[in-house]
């Protein structure tokens, strides 16, 4: 499993769209679409219901979707607090 994965999910759900949520990570709309489908191998159910022409989620998408956005919130916030740890940390050790 990729953290890039995480993030493509969260942009389509965003947008809404397939095309559209490949322009925002920068990707091409067929790389997109086989990473979104990695993430479904990965986690052995289908995410979103290609059977529909809009970009709808399963039951198991909707609260992946949930996850997810804890997942990416939870690793950001821990990025944030161990850089202000080696701030805080590198600060000390230059004022001895």
């Amino acid at each position: 499993m990729e953290m890039a994965w995480l993030e493509d999910f969260g942009a389509l759900i965003r947008v809404g769209n397939f095309s559209r949520a490949a322009s925002e990570r920068c990707v091409t709309q067929p790389a997109f679409s086989r990473r979104i489908r990695a993430l479904e191998e990965w986690l052995d159910v289908e995410l979103v219901d290609r059977s529909t022409h809009k970009m709808t989620l399963t039951p198991a998408g909707e609260r992946f979707s949930v996850i997810a956005e804890t997942v990416l919130r939870d690793i950001e916030h821990g990025r944030r607090e161990v850089q202000e740890i080696a701030g805080t940390s590198a600060s000390t050790i230059k004022m001895l």
